[in-house]
Formats: C-alpha cells, sequence, structure tokens
C-alpha cells in the first residue's frame, strides 16, 4: 500500500481548513494527500489553490432545504458512493481522513468495505449526524473539544484540539489602549445576521458617544450590502470579503464578534482574543450554541442567542466590553488556556500509526 493518505470531506471553511493543516502536517512528513470532496463545496476552490490532487463528487445534504433539493440528493448518492469507492481502490491509501460534509461519508464508507483504517475529525462540542452515525465503525474520532469526547462512549475517542493554523498561536496577547478595535467575522460564507445587525449597534454606539474603529468580514454576497451599510449610517469601516490571514485581523483587534463554528472558536482560542459569539439559530442540532459555551464556560467569551440579539442589546454588551479593557485582556487570556496547538500534528502522527506507517 502507498505511503498516501486520503482526506474525504468539506462543504465549508470550518470542514475543509482543518483538513488543510492536517495536510500540510502529513506533507511535512513525505506523505502524499489526495482529497475527495463535493463539487458544490468549497473545496473545490480552496483545495485547488493549494495545488493538492483532488476529485470531486456530484454530492449534495440528504437534510436539504426543500423537498425537490432532497430528492436530487438521494439521486446522486449511490453515484457519488460508487465514485468514492473507485477512487479510494485507484489511490490505495493507507489511511483515510473524515473531516465532515456528505463527501466524507462516501470515502470513509469505501475505506470501511475495503479494509482500510481510517479516523474521523469531529471539530463540534457536539457531533453532526454524519459523525454520530459513523463513528461506531472508525478506527479513531479525533474530538476538537474536550467535551466532544463524551459524545463516543465506548469508542475510541481522543481530544487532540481542531486544527488551526500556526499563525493564530503567533498573536501577541491582548493589551487594549486608545480607540477600542472591533472585529466582525461572518465565517467563510459571511452571515446576514451580523450584517445586519453589527452596523445598527455600532451606530448606537456612536450616537452615545464611543468611538470604534471596525474591521468587518462580510462574505462575498454581502460586501456591497455591508458598505452600503456603513456609508449610510455615517460609520467607517474596512469591509473584507474573505480573510486569507486572518491571524493578522486577530492581531489587529481587542474584541471579536462572531459566529461560533468550530474552527472560528478554535481560532479565537488559539489567537487569545476576547469575543461575543451569536450562535447560528439554524446549525444542525443546535452545535454553535455548545461551541460557544464551551468557551465562555472558560471566561474567554460573552453568549448572545439570535433571539436576545438585538443591535440595542447588541451594542450594549459591546460597550460594556469596550469600556473594560482589563476585562478584555482577561478574557484573552482564559480563550487561549483552552487552546490546544499541534492539532494537526497529532491527527498525521494517529494517521500514520493506524496506517502502519510508524
Amino acid at each position: 500500500m502507498s505511503r498516501r493518505v486520503l482526506i474525504a470531506g468539506g462543504g465549508t471553511g470550518g470542514h475543509i481548513f482543518p483538513g488543510l493543516a492536517v495536510a500540510d502536517a502529513l506533507k511535512a512528513r513525505d506523505v502524499d494527500v489526495h482529497w475527495l470532496g463535493a463539487r458544490r463545496g468549497l473545496e473545490s476552490r480552496l483545495v485547488a489553490e493549494r495545488n493538492l490532487p483532488l476529485s470531486l463528487l456530484d454530492i449534495e445534504g440528504i437534510h436539504a432545504r426543500s423537498f425537490t433539493a432532497g430528492l436530487r440528493a438521494l439521486a446522486h448518492l449511490p453515484k457519488a458512493i460508487s465514485d468514492g469507492f473507485r477512487l479510494v481502490l485507484e489511490t490505495q491509501p493507507m489511511a483515510v481522513l473524515g473531516v465532515g460534509g456528505y463527501a466524507s461519508a462516501s470515502g470513509i464508507m469505501a475505506a470501511g468495505l475495503l479494509g482500510i483504517p481510517w479516523i474521523l475529525q469531529e471539530q463540534n462540542s457536539v457531533p453532526g449526524w454524519t459523525n454520530r452515525t459513523l463513528a461506531p465503525w472508525a478506527d479513531l474520532v479525533c474530538c476538537g473539544f474536550a467535551d466532544g469526547v463524551s459524545h463516543f462512549p465506548s469508542m475510541p475517542a481522543v481530544w487532540t484540539g481542531n486544527p488551526v493554523r500556526s499563525g493564530f498561536f503567533d498573536v501577541a496577547p491582548s493589551r487594549p489602549a486608545g480607540t477600542p478595535r472591533l472585529l466582525i467575522l461572518g465565517g467563510s460564507q459571511g452571515s446576514l445576521f451580523l450584517n445586519r445587525t453589527l452596523p445598527r449597534a455600532l451606530a448606537v454606539l456612536r450616537d452615545q458617544g464611543h468611538e470604534v474603529s471596525i474591521r468587518h468580514q462580510s462574505g462575498s454576497r454581502w460586501l456591497e450590502v455591508v458598505r452600503t451599510s456603513y456609508s449610510d449610517l455615517g460609520l467607517e469601516a474596512k469591509v473584507d470579503t474573505f480573510l486569507a490571514q486572518p491571524w493578522e485581523a486577530l492581531e489587529w483587534a481587542d474584541l471579536v464578534v462572531a459566529r461560533s463554528g468550530a474552527l472560528t472558536v478554535s481560532e479565537l482560542a488559539a489567537a487569545g482574543r476576547a469575543s461575543i459569539l451569536i450562535p447560528f439559530a439554524a446549525a444542525a442540532g443546535n452545535h454553535q450554541e455548545f461551541n460557544a459555551r464551551s468557551l465562555e464556560r472558560a471566561g474567554g467569551a460573552d453568549v448572545l442567542l439570535e433571539r436576545e440579539a438585538e443591535f440595542e442589546r447588541v451594542a450594549q454588551v459591546l460597550k460594556r466590553l469596550l469600556d473594560d479593557p482589563d476585562r478584555l485582556a482577561d478574557m484573552g487570556r482564559a480563550a487561549r488556556s483552552v487552546a490546544l496547538p499541534g492539532a494537526a500534528e497529532k491527527i498525521a502522527d494517529h494517521l500514520l500509526s493506524i496506517g502502519g506507517a510508524l
């Protein structure tokens, strides 16, 4: 069998970036990496940009938003499984890593049928449907949150942390001074809720006499809408669609307002930045709230649910935190205390071990 690992999955940055971090760790050990993803997922762009061998399936989530989309997803499923099986036969990996998303299931099901060992990487504090279903047959489950291990009783599960790029751990400790600096993160695809709420909340602060430096990551769909919102409200803000090196923006920020996808929470912890987390209310299994509460319990974040996050309430919480630089610094230290460095290297070692290369 070749010295090669297949990474299967994707869809969103929260699945893709941990897989890319593991891919880098494997390549540093002279291991070939092939990626299996979905044609409609972000991996079709993000993985391709890294010049990794990439195969894409026509597969969608079964938990679709409409009956018609659900039928279309079911119709594509048999061919996607067949194509995944054929790819595993062709590449002959020594091990397979499933990083979540529906393409993940195709790759690891094929691995299981062919007797190839495989690992699940569960990013969230509470596992998603795909990983819950597949975990009993995994050789190992690598959990991004310590809380996650308890959801796999009597299974080989370990806390490795979520793989985040080393730049996050290099961010200097927060020392708020001068005009407060606020970073708004909507995730890889942007957040309509944050895009609508934060400009209005910041206008309230401005009207109360509070000056704030603003940087806002909007997502590509909402760039002009967000820029127009700030302009119409008479606010200056730097608005970006996507942050290629988000650790630089976190280095700048005193406080972050963000959704609470697993990777976002792990990156905030690694960078040691205080945050207000507003979980996506429609996230499967409410996993974003569980992720956010994990950081809140550590003292690194304040959590507002969407139903609580009217712009006046957000303005109130922003004022309380931005007016207290010592509290921001304490929250940053608390966030960093739960970060676990070296996750990508740990997962790479586990893959080599179960693949017989260690």
